[in-house]
C-alpha cells in the first residue's frame, strides 16, 4: 500500500483547507511539517485508526514527540492494527 498517498488524501480530510499543490513527499517528514494543527492531527489519527481498525483505547495511548516522522504515526498503526488495508483508494473511500 502506498503510504505517502493515503497519508496525503488524510491530511485532506482533516485539513481541507491545505492548499491543494500541497502533497507529502516522505515518511521521513516530521509531523510538525506536514501543515497540520494539533486539532488537523487528531483528526488524522481518527482517520487513520478507522483505517487500520485501531482501538479507541490504543489511540488515546499514542504519544508523538516533537521528532516523530509520519512513519511513526504509521508504525504506532501498524502495531495495534486489526485490520490490514490493501490500498490506499479503498481505504480512503472507507473513511471519506
Amino acid at each position: 500500500m502506498d503510504k505517502i498517498e493515503l497519508m496525503n488524501g488524510i491530511i485532506k480530510l482533516a485539513r481541507p483547507a491545505m492548499p491543494q499543490d500541497y502533497k507529502l513527499t516522505s515518511l521521513d517528514t516530521l509531523l510538525s511539517d506536514t501543515g497540520m494543527d494539533s486539532l488537523d492531527f487528531i483528526m488524522a489519527g481518527v482517520y487513520l485508526s478507522e483505517v487500520y481498525g485501531v482501538s479507541e483505547e490504543d489511540l488515546k495511548l499514542m504519544v508523538m514527540t516533537p521528532e516523530s516522522t509520519v512513519k511513526d504515526l504509521f508504525a504506532y498503526m501498524e502495531a495495534h492494527a486489526t485490520i490490514t488495508p490493501t490500498n490506499a483508494q479503498e481505504a480512503l473511500k472507507a473513511i471519506a
